[in-house]
């Protein structure tokens, strides 16, 4: 064998140990399980103070706006009773209308305002809901775990024994379908509470889109 062929063997045996080793370590990785960030509670971008100011601000200028609409059409009908002029109208008009468009740029700041505000305020109660519940089913899986151990340990090892001549089929004694029924209506219980908590928060969140619309 020449040296040259050393050289070649050598060669191909670190190439492939080196790509072996990629895809080994590829595999490896690609079992790692995905780290899901959980979500935080965000601070306040509008404080509490400011919303609320917001929120009267927002009535007053509705009232405004109900008011100035109303004063346009009462001027044409005093156009109509002859009581002003077309130019009286047209000046009347214009003012009002000028003072509407004021009006509507103002709701429009305010309103991205009281947005920002309550959606910040659900995003924030659904975490804190969505947290509490998680821990209290951790919790609640935990001790289940717990006695799911403990039920294995003092099961006896599986051994082979003659099969039994069959028996009648008897129905469970009350006591015990009872005490089954009862538990199972307790965990469903649960649950559907937690559910419905979880649907409310969701539901407040989509009457908010709904009102946006």
């Amino acid at each position: 064998m020449s040296v040259s062929d050393i050289f070649i063997g050598i060669a191909f045996g670190v190439s492939s140990g080196t790509i072996i080793g990629y895809y080994i370590f590829k595999y490896k990785t690609s079992k790692r399980p995905i780290q899901i960030k959980q979500p935080q509670i965000k601070p306040q971008t509008i404080s509490a103070e400011e919303s609320k100011t917001a929120k009267q601000e927002l009535k007053t200028l509705l009232l405004e706006k109900d008011l100035l609409s109303n004063a346009i059409t009462r001027v044409f009908e005093l156009e109509v009773q002859g009581q002003v002029t077309k130019e009286e109208r047209d000046s009347l008009v214009k003012k009002y209308k000028d003072r509407l468009q004021e009006v509507d740029k103002k709701l429009d700041d305010i309103e991205i305002i009281i947005e920002v505000s309550e959606l910040e305020h659900l995003r924030n109660e659904l975490v804190t809901l969505l947290t509490r519940k998680i821990d209290e089913v951790d919790k609640k899986l935990e001790k289940a775990l717990i006695r799911l151990d403990a039920q294995k340990l003092r099961a006896p090892s599986p051994v082979q024994e003659k099969v039994p001549t069959q028996q009648p089929i008897t129905s469970a004694p009350k006591g015990e379908k009872k005490s089954q029924r009862i538990l199972e209506s307790s965990v469903d219980r649960e649950l559907r509470q937690y559910r419905e908590e979880i649907l409310k928060a969701l539901e407040k969140l989509e009457q908010i889109e709904l009102e946006e619309r």
